[in-house]
């Protein structure tokens, strides 16, 4: 018969953590915080095109967080070549978390740690994310570092952080809304991942027709993000 911790992290893509559920309308992300020295930020964006919109938008929040003070980092998956395939070595050291991490899952690991605020942009693929983002949560989050199993269940271990979700997608949004693609999505983010690592996600949007509106409407649709940072309560905590 399995030990309870070895039940726990077979089930562990499966199961939903028992926090609160995220809300979908948040009138605001929260990024600001006390610190004299500023919040530091982490994005982490996963588009191929340098021109993109998803690009674009990190560019606005670079800079509106810059505004506002922020420590600003970001990792651009592509840019670094991130290698999104979970090894049968690390997948063995999943179980046992024995042995050296990555140097590469090293690094993204460090860059999580030192930030107090993290904002992940991507586009929607076939209603998920690129791979490459995907492999970056396989490959990065992993026991140990982001979540352990003890006694009393699964403890995540990145409490005290934020995340706000930006994500593109080509559908309108009625589609979206006839069909539930919202909460198909944004559920196992907010709720799977995140809030099973002790992470606290702030705003999770969802970008809709993103290829087919104007060139007005995107510059819109940059201005309500920086908006976003500059319109901030103080952080709660």
């Amino acid at each position: 018969m399995f030990k309870l911790k070895e039940k726990l992290l077979v089930l562990v893509f499966c199961l939903f953590a028992s926090l609160s559920m995220a809300q979908n309308n948040r009138a605001s992300v929260g990024f600001q915080g006390t610190d004299t020295a500023g919040p530091k930020t982490l994005i982490v964006i996963a588009h191929p095109d340098p021109n993109s919109f998803n690009q674009a938008i990190k560019t606005h929040l670079v800079a509106a967080l810059n505004e506002q003070n922020h420590w600003v980092k970001v990792r651009d998956l592509y840019a670094l070549e991130f290698n999104p395939v979970l090894s049968f070595d690390e997948l063995k050291r999943y179980d046992s978390q024995e042995g050296e991490v990555p140097i590469d899952v090293k690094a993204e690991q460090d860059e999580i740690l030192w930030a107090d605020h993290l904002i992940f942009i991507y586009p929607t693929w076939w209603w998920s994310m690129p791979a490459v983002m995907k492999g970056y949560f396989d490959r990065v989050f992993v026991p140990g570092f982001a979540f352990e199993a003890v006694d009393q269940g699964i403890k995540g271990l990145l409490e005290g952080k934020r995340a706000w979700i930006i994500q593109t997608t080509g559908s309108d949004q009625d589609y979206i809304e006839e069909n539930g693609l919202d909460k198909m999505v944004k559920t196992p983010m907010e709720i799977g991942l995140f809030n099973f690592c002790g992470i606290e996600v702030v705003d999770h949007q969802l970008l809709a027709g993103v290829p087919f509106i104007t060139e007005q409407e995107r510059i819109k649709l940059l201005e309500n993000l920086k908006e976003k940072v500059h319109k901030n309560p103080t952080d709660s905590n």
